[in-house]
């Protein structure tokens, strides 16, 4: 079969899981045609679904595709097939899950890690006493007042896009509109619209603070979320697996990987300064250059919610020692620790720790390492087909054995989420 009748066949597959649980493909149907097809459908039962999986597996076993683009769809069948057991009521494991659907083995942080972490908050956080308490007033007053949200945001996008339209390029028609929702299991997210379009959703709930303002758009717009979306419609006549995204799926961990790292290539180092200077036109005030190393720091207890997830069901831990740890490593209060709990114990969002704990690391590790500079590294990992293996490379760019041509290639010829 051919990759056009493969990647059909597999989008099929995608359409009828998504008619059994909602929130399997990301962002709009690729084919529509076929999506109306599949509507009419009568309701498929999730054991005709496994089979279909696995069928289509055997075929792009013996597809005679090039390598990188049969890895590509072989982890992507991976993670369909997932989803169908799953709702034909097979529990394969937690770490089976993560590794079936995300292409990695979730692993745990280091606590003496965590204190090391601690203790250089400890020497940048004003005042004196605990880390968490500092930790906590610093958060207070780091708040965004609500009558001044809309402008910081606007501010700070503003910023942000510009740079992206300078450095990787967008169509100059691309959009998108930034939303505050009430109480989600996520604190952000971006549902893209297709033809350039995006809407992003930031719950209420969590108190948008001035420090992390430029990071989290980073996140979710640019060159984030929106931008990959984008470049992604822009990269699919060359590469039409990008059509076919999976929230819960390999490109989602790179996808979110890329948009967690994707700071430290745009603006890059030194973006306090163009948030200070942003957020002071909105009438908000941050000192950038703290603000930056503090996200620094608190970047890395990124793996603390995988811990409570494996916590959770690996251990079989209850809820008040998985807060606690929570809570003790993040430093934040119980009612935010419990916020993320229910998050992890969210049927959907169970396994998602992993897109962040895993991914971030690998592509900030992966643009560190990048011949060409992180920004053309962050533009390879938006306009091709990338795994989570092929992040792995040895001798700061030599690509690992069996590494594919998408990980390794130069610049292209040119995203709560919790």
């Amino acid at each position: 079969m051919s990759l056009t009748g493969l990647l059909r066949a597999a989008t099929e597959l995608a359409l009828r899981l998504e008619r059994l649980r909602p929130g399997v493909l990301d962002g709009p149907v690729p084919d529509r045609a076929l999506a109306r097809r599949v509507d009419d459908e009568p309701r498929p039962e999730p054991r005709d679904l496994v089979a279909d999986a696995r069928r289509l597996r055997r075929d792009v076993a013996v597809s005679g595709l090039p390598d990188p683009r049969r890895r590509y769809l072989e982890a992507v069948l991976s993670a369909l097939d997932c989803h169908a057991r799953l709702l034909a009521g097979e529990r394969p494991g937690y770490v089976e899950e993560v590794r079936a659907l995300f292409g990695v083995v979730p692993r745990r942080g280091d606590p003496d890690g965590y204190r090391e972490v601690h203790r250089r908050l400890g020497a940048l956080l004003p005042g004196h006493g605990p880390v968490a308490a500092r930790m906590g007033a610093y958060r207070d007053a780091d708040v965004v007042p609500p009558g001044r949200v809309g402008q910081a945001v606007a501010a700070v996008t503003a910023e942000l896009r510009g740079r992206v339209h300078a450095e990787l390029g967008l169509p100059a028609a691309e959009r998108a509109t930034v939303e505050l929702v009430g109480e989600r299991p996520w604190t952000a997210f971006t549902r893209y619209r297709g033809g350039f379009r995006s809407r992003v959703s930031i719950t209420t709930a969590t108190r948008l603070r001035g420090g992390s303002l430029l990071p989290l758009l980073a996140h979710e717009l640019y060159p984030g979320h929106h931008t990959q979306y984008c470049r992604a419609e822009l990269a699919a006549p060359r590469h039409p697996e990008l059509a076919l995204r999976l929230v819960h799926g390999p490109l989602g961990l790179v996808a979110e990987g890329a948009a967690e790292a994707g700071v430290t290539a745009l603006p890059g180092p030194g973006w306090g300064a163009p948030a200070e200077r942003a957020l002071a036109r909105a009438g908000v005030r941050i000192d950038g250059g703290l603000a930056e190393r503090i996200e620094a720091e608190l970047d890395l207890l990124g793996r603390v919610r995988q811990d409570a997830a494996l916590l959770r069901y690996v251990d079989n831990a209850g809820p008040d020692e998985v807060t606690g740890h929570l809570s003790r490593w993040l430093l934040i209060p119980e009612a935010r620790a419990r916020r993320i709990l229910a998050f992890l114990d969210h049927p959907q969002w169970r396994g998602y720790a992993v897109a962040y704990a895993e991914g971030a690391p690998l592509v900030r590790d992966w643009l560190a390492r990048y011949p060409h500079g992180p920004v053309a590294g962050l533009r390879t990992l938006l306009d091709t087909p990338v795994l989570p293996a092929d992040l792995l490379t040895v001798g700061g760019g030599a690509p690992r054995k069996g590494a594919t041509a998408a990980a390794t290639a130069g610049p292209s010829s040119a995203r709560s989420h919790q």
